[in-house]
């Protein structure tokens, strides 16, 4: 067949189904006996010199740069080329530790506990339950829950016992270096004070507040509980031989996000575990949220003053902290710590900051709503990292770590996600370390590829992955560097976006990560493993749900007690038994066998009970 029957075969679907860039290979190619060189296909009722326009509009566009129904196609973006990371030096660095005397604190305080609030005999046995039963009533999403409900006497001694001193060791750390700003005569207010939780870790946590006079006044819905508070407090000082010189005033009152009237002003108001519930409950965006959350604290906070909330760390409180900051810094204020930078958080969770909605509103509303400065945020993660810290729970007496391990509820490790805001800094207001300089540690450590380890870190570039001797400093703490901060065009982790930050210091001594074997297929899945690279928080174990495993290195002969030690059967209510003399052996609380099968209350032979 020549080429005169190719082009006479082809004129009749030129125009019909060769069209696009599918049937470029197949077009003649080159003029022909039946088509003269300057022949072009036309349409019927077309002239000419439409057909030559056409023509010329066609040769203008490549075919590569247009598809079918005339949108355009798909360019993939070139390729970024990040120059290496370079090796940086640490000019000085603080970590998060509590002091030495806290444990011995600690354990005065469960001491005075059960002379503040004594359990009658017949309630002994039942203490362990009665805890069990309150965590599992504040880890779960229960909408009848009460406000207050710790002033039901079961919640209250089970609260005293346990969830009281645990998280007063979760907040000395915290508030051990914390800038807070107070001078002798300032004025403190703490919502949601319950048994003066936020008090007594600061007076274990600041040996040098103690002697100043502070005038702290404690929010909540039960009067009693805050009188207990104040008493334990006040044993503490008694106890140590040291004068008491704060002001503690009990009120009786419910803090609300929708007021935001004038009220009293304070140097500092804190909060501790007191929104992660109530800011879900009122309706509008997290934004809206978080607008009326910082108004109604900005409303008690005098000009220069501070606010300090501290949170679970769980991924709908680092959102809600994320938001909040971000209100903050939009209406004039700025962050104080764990941030060092004012720019977008790289670590809000389920938040999405305004600098990252910008491209998806028009024009006219980008010029009007303000935005913060983009930062690098991770990719590729089937859960949005979110700001948090491991504490280190060195601050808990081995009494206290013996009750958990008996109530069933054993602590590997510590979790809380915190913010420092100052709703109206001074106009001579300068930053507490350089932001192009500081670099703040989030995640726990954990082991690479390369066999090396790395953690990961904040800062005014965005997500971060350090390594070298920022590797081993940890959660928490806060390294300041001899050189600026890598650029976002600078190195990249493959599997997280993050940027490569390698610096190294002699006074950092090398913390190992511990190898951990991979899990067979089949075996679930591990919550609580420090070595994963998402950074994901445990908090508080399960009962009995994964073997315990050993996250507090250096403790000695302590951490092998802890290790050994065995939870008991917990037994009923009133230790209620069968009366027969053949006695089924109890199981301990999540120990059974996971072959075991529950018995359905109905079969082939017992069909369901009509309603």
């Amino acid at each position: 067949m020549g080429p005169g029957s190719l082009a006479r075969k082809a004129q009749p679907c030129d125009i019909l189904h060769m069209n696009d860039e599918r049937h470029d290979e197949k077009r003649p190619r080159g003029p022909s006996s039946s088509r003269p060189a300057g022949f072009h296909h036309t349409s019927s009722g077309t002239s000419p010199a439409r057909a030559s326009q056409d023509k010329q509009n066609s040769d203008s566009r490549k075919p590569s740069d247009r598809r079918l129904g005339g949108r355009p196609k798909y360019v993939a973006p070139p390729r970024v080329e990040y120059a290496p990371s370079k090796l940086l030096g640490i000019a000085s660095y603080t970590s998060p530790e509590a002091p030495k005397d806290s444990a011995r604190l600690v354990s005065m305080l469960l001491d005075i506990v059960e002379e503040a609030s004594p359990l009658p005999a017949s309630r002994r046995k039942d203490i362990r339950r009665d805890v069990l039963d309150l965590w599992r009533e504040l880890t779960s999403e229960k909408s009848t829950r009460q406000p207050d409900y710790i002033g039901e006497p079961a919640k209250l001694a089970a609260y005293l016992r346990y969830f009281l001193p645990w998280n007063v060791v979760r907040l000395t750390p915290l508030l051990a270096k914390l800038d807070l700003g107070l001078a002798s005569g300032d004025r403190i207010i703490d919502i949601g004070s319950g048994p003066l939780t936020l008090p007594i870790a600061l007076w274990i946590a600041r040996p040098e507040l103690r002697g100043i006079e502070l005038h702290i006044d404690c929010v909540d819905r039960v009067r009693r509980v805050m009188e207990i508070g104040a008493t334990i407090l006040e044993g503490l000082a008694l106890r140590s031989g040291q004068p008491f010189a704060w002001k503690v005033t009990v009120k009786k009152e419910s803090f609300s996000m929708a007021e935001t009237f004038e009220r009293e002003r304070y140097a500092l108001v804190t909060a501790a575990n007191v929104f992660n519930e109530s800011f879900w409950r009122i309706k509008g965006s997290l934004t809206e949220r978080a607008d009326m959350l910082g108004a109604s604290l900005g409303a008690y906070t005098q000009s220069g003053g501070r606010i300090l909330i501290v949170e679970p760390g769980d991924p709908r409180s680092g959102a809600m902290l994320a938001s909040l900051r971000e209100s903050v810094i939009l209406n004039g204020g700025r962050p104080l710590a764990p941030c060092t930078h004012s720019a977008a958080c790289p670590m809000a969770g389920a938040f999405l900051s305004g600098a990252f909605r910008k491209d998806e509103e028009s024009d006219e509303k980008q010029t009007a709503w303000p935005s913060l400065e983009r930062v690098v945020t991770a990719r590729g993660r089937s859960k949005a990292p979110w700001c948090h810290f491991v504490i280190d729970p060195g601050a808990a007496p081995q009494r206290l770590v013996d009750f958990s391990e008996q109530a069933g509820l054993p602590k590997d490790r510590l979790i809380a996600s915190w913010l420092l805001l100052q709703p109206e800094p001074p106009a001579d207001a300068m930053p507490a370390s350089s932001p192009e300089h500081s670099v703040r540690i989030i995640s726990d450590a954990f082991r690479l590829p390369d066999g090396g380890s790395g953690r990961y870190a904040c800062t005014k570039t965005g997500y971060s992955l350090v390594r070298d001797s920022l590797a081993d400093l940890p959660s928490g703490a806060l390294a300041i560097l001899d050189a600026p901060l890598p650029p976002s065009a600078s190195e990249r982790d493959e599997k997280s976006n993050a940027v490569l930050i390698r610096a190294h210091s002699d006074a950092i001594a090398y913390a190992p990560v511990p190898y951990k074997a991979p899990r067979a297929e089949g075996s679930g899945s591990d919550k609580h493993s420090h070595d994963r690279r998402d950074g994901a928080p445990s908090g508080d174990r399960k009962p009995s749900d994964h073997p315990r495993h050993d996250h507090s290195e250096g403790r000695g002969k302590r951490a092998d007690r802890i290790e050994s030690t065995r939870k008991p059967p917990i037994l009923p209510r009133g230790d209620a038994r069968r009366g027969d003399d053949k006695k089924r052996p109890m199981n301990t609380l999540g120990e059974r066998s996971p072959y075991a099968r529950s018995k359905k209350p109905w079969g082939p032979h017992k069909p369901k009970r009509s309603s």
